[in-house]
């Protein structure tokens, strides 16, 4: 059951995003057009798919209401005793054969790691965590052996790197952590619009880690003439995801207490 939630939880988030819902609604009001009596609704229904692509993918428009999100958590100070784990949070991967590990993680895995290994310098004796999975479609190596690789290549020794193979979210992440961290210290690394749903994810599980919100998709204001772009519709798709995955959890209690089954 809990694989068949997990698919039908990645089929959602992928389907109600800003571009595959214009798409559908742009079908629909093609079909609502073909008929006389529908006409006038299926112009309305076109002119909501306009806006919502054109509200999606306008910087000035979107950077109010993903800036508001990400600001609700500030970045990390080194304002307190040594910490004694980084936690890096799961993105994705593709292993290829001719091409350099820095191509092979996401940006968003490297800007990640980047933070982490940047924090496990602020924290002399610490160690990094890496977590995650080989994907839907298994790759041959996993996510976390693959930023392994990169951070060795960074400079961190290997006996300060902890690896951890299977969680595929971030509600997998917190319950393995727990498990096996729950007494020590944390700073939790992730990507800034995504960090209220981790720190949500990982309370349910009775840890209280130090966030370090990271990639911030916001930026101040500088004017209101822009063109709307593919960039910041991406933007806006990462924010609704994370609209969706709050929603997910509220409905469903998504975390499923691993730390009493070990």
């Amino acid at each position: 059951m809990d694989h068949y939630l997990f698919l039908l939880k990645k089929f959602l988030g992928n389907l109600l995003m800003p571009v595959p819902i214009t798409l559908l609604l742009l079908l629909w009001a093609s079909l609502l057009l073909l008929r006389q009596k529908t006409r006038w609704f299926g112009i309305i229904v076109v002119f909501l798919a306009t806006a919502l692509l054109f509200v999606g993918s306008y910087s000035p428009l979107s950077n109010q209401y993903i800036s508001r999100f990400e600001s609700q958590i500030p970045g990390y100070q080194q304002n307190h005793a040594p910490v004694d784990y980084v936690a890096v949070l799961g993105n994705w991967h593709q292993s290829v054969d001719n091409q350099p590990v820095t191509s092979e993680l996401s940006p968003t895995a490297i800007v990640r790691l980047a933070e982490g290994i940047r924090i496990y310098r602020l924290n002399p004796g610490s160690k990094l965590i890496f977590t995650g999975f080989k994907g839907v479609v298994e790759d041959p190596v996993s996510y976390p052996e693959k930023l392994r690789e990169l951070a060795l290549a960074l400079g961190v020794p290997t006996e300060d790197i902890l690896t951890f193979n299977g969680p595929r979210d971030t509600a997998e992440e917190a319950e393995l952590i727990a498990a096996n961290f729950s007494e020590a210290s944390l700073v939790l690394v992730t990507t800034a619009v995504h960090m209220p749903r981790a720190l949500n994810l990982f309370h349910k599980v009775g840890l209280d880690p130090l966030p370090a919100p990271t990639e911030h998709l916001s930026k101040p204001l500088k004017g209101w003439w822009s063109f709307p772009s593919g960039s910041t519709l991406a933007h806006s798709e990462y924010w609704a995801h994370e609209q969706l995955g709050l929603l997910w959890i509220n409905l469903t209690g998504q975390v499923k207490n691993m730390v009493e089954k070990d």
